[in-house]
C-alpha cells in the first residue's frame, strides 16, 4: 500500500510543482505523508460535501485541481469555510493533494485536454502552455463554435461576444483570459475560448471585435479528472480510485 509521500512524488515527477505560476498552491496542503493510502478521491474542488463523500468511501486521499487552501490564511477556525474544510478533513484523517496550475500548463494537461475535446488534431501551444491555437475544420459562425463548444463540453451555461465568422480558435482553460490574449485574437482573427471572463477583459474583447465564448469553468476543466484516474490506474494500479460525483457544476444554465 502506497503512502501520501509516495503518491505525492509519483505526480511531482509527471507535473513539477515548481512550474506552477508563483501565486498558487499546490502538492500536499494537508496530511500527514506517511500515511498508507488505499482509496483515492477524485475532484475538481475540494467542497464540505466532497470531504463527506470521501469519508463515506472510505477515502484516505483526496487529489483535487483548484487546492483547498489557496490564499494564505493565519489561522484554522470554524468562523471561516477554508477554516472549515480543513478541520473537516483532519477530523476525519483524510490528507489532500493539489495539482493545479502545474498541471493546466504541462503536456497533456489542461490545456491539451481542452484543446482536443474542442476537436483540435493539431494545434500550438502559446502562452507558456496556458493556452493553445488551432484551425476549426471549416469557417463557423460564432454561434455555431458556441454550440459546438457547449455540447463538446456537455455544458450548461456558457456566454460569448461578439458575432460573425471564425475559422481559428484560442483555448484557455480556467480563467485563462487577458489582455495578451485577446491582442493575439484581434491579429489573427481567433475566436476565444475561455472561462471565468473578467469583465473588463469582456469589453476589451468586445470593443476591439474580438469574438469570445466562455464555458464554465468546471466544464472547461472537469477532463482532469479522468486524466488523473488514468494515470493512477497506470502507475499505482494497487490503489484504488473513484470520481467525485459530489462535485458537479454549480451553474444550471
Amino acid at each position: 500500500m502506497r503512502t501520501v509521500k509516495e503518491i505525492l512524488e509519483l505526480f511531482e515527477n509527471l507535473y513539477p510543482f515548481d512550474r506552477a505560476l508563483s501565486y498558487d498552491n499546490v502538492g500536499l496542503i494537508v496530511g500527514r505523508g506517511e500515511k498508507k493510502v488505499s482509496k483515492i478521491l477524485l475532484s475538481l474542488d475540494v467542497s464540505l460535501s466532497v470531504i463527506e463523500e470521501a469519508a463515506r468511501e472510505k477515502a484516505d486521499l483526496i487529489i483535487s485541481h483548484h487546492p483547498v487552501i489557496f490564499r494564505e490564511i493565519k489561522r484554522v477556525t470554524d468562523e471561516s469555510y477554508t477554516g472549515n474544510l480543513v478541520l473537516s478533513l483532519a477530523e476525519k484523517n483524510i490528507a489532500a493533494i493539489a495539482l493545479h496550475t502545474n498541471f493546466d500548463a504541462a503536456e497533456n494537461g489542461n490545456n491539451y485536454l481542452l484543446a482536443r475535446a474542442l476537436g483540435a488534431k493539431d494545434f500550438a501551444v502559446i502562452d507558456d502552455g496556458f493556452a493553445t491555437e488551432f484551425d476549426l475544420p471549416a469557417e463557423w459562425e460564432l454561434s455555431e463554435l458556441k454550440d459546438f463548444v457547449k455540447k463538446s463540453l456537455s455544458e450548461k451555461a456558457i456566454r460569448s461576444v461578439g458575432q460573425g465568422k471564425v475559422s481559428k480558435v484560442i483555448a484557455s482553460c480556467g480563467a485563462g483570459a487577458s489582455e495578451s490574449l485577446i491582442l493575439r485574437a484581434k491579429e489573427t482573427g481567433a475566436a476565444i475560448v475561455t472561462s471565468d471572463v473578467k469583465h473588463n477583459l469582456a469589453e476589451m474583447a468586445k470593443d476591439l471585435g474580438v469574438r469570445l465564448i466562455e464555458p464554465t469553468h468546471y466544464a472547461g476543466e472537469w477532463a482532469f479528472n479522468e486524466e488523473i484516474k488514468k494515470i493512477l490506474a497506470m502507475k499505482a494500479p494497487e490503489t484504488e480510485c473513484v470520481i467525485s460525483r459530489e462535485n458537479t457544476n454549480p451553474y444550471n444554465e
